[in-house]
């Protein structure tokens, strides 16, 4: 058993400890550990409190709003935000620092084709397009069934799980 100079145990060695001392500690343990989850609990509701009075003076969007600045407040976490939200908007299809006509939509058929097919659905083409438009679309299926065969094959092989171990009776 490590030992300190002046003879006591370390931290975490506690082999020296009678039945009857550790009971006392734990009893001293569950004490403090109340007390600390007691400050926890009210500190949850304080900050429930926050919330709903944020949210009945500046609407729904109130906390979401709170959070990103407390986020904005560190320079490295607001750019992985930044990054993360560009990185979905491209996912989902949006041409991100680029303008579009306000009255014209402009509709990459053979993108949303792309993302279904990467999604998994059904080779169906909305019957509301014209057949050219289907023909992009289901012409971007493919391609998005392509890209998912090849991410699958990509993915790193799962390690075959252990054998539980029996406990010895």
């Amino acid at each position: 058993m490590a030992k300190k100079k002046d003879g006591l145990p370390t931290a975490g060695q506690n082999s020296t400890l009678t039945e009857d001392e550790k009971r006392a500690l734990t009893f001293h343990h569950k004490r403090k550990y109340e007390q600390a989850d007691a400050l926890v609990e009210a500190a949850k509701n304080d900050r429930t409190a926050i919330a709903d009075l944020a949210k009945s003076d500046l609407g729904k969007g109130a906390l979401a709003d709170i959070k990103d600045l407390i986020i904005a407040g560190t320079d490295k976490k607001m750019k992985a935000m930044v990054e993360r939200t560009m990185r979905l908007a491209r996912l989902a299809g949006l041409k991100v620092g680029t303008q579009t006509n306000l009255f014209e939509p402009l509709v990459d058929y053979m993108d949303q084709g792309r993302v279904a097919g990467m999604e998994g659905q059904e080779c169906r083409a909305p019957v509301s397009l014209s057949a050219e438009a289907q023909q992009q679309w289901v012409s971007g299926w493919h391609d998005g069934q392509s890209t998912l065969m090849a991410a699958f094959k990509k993915k790193r092989p799962v390690d075959p799980p252990e054998p539980v171990k029996e406990a010895a009776e």
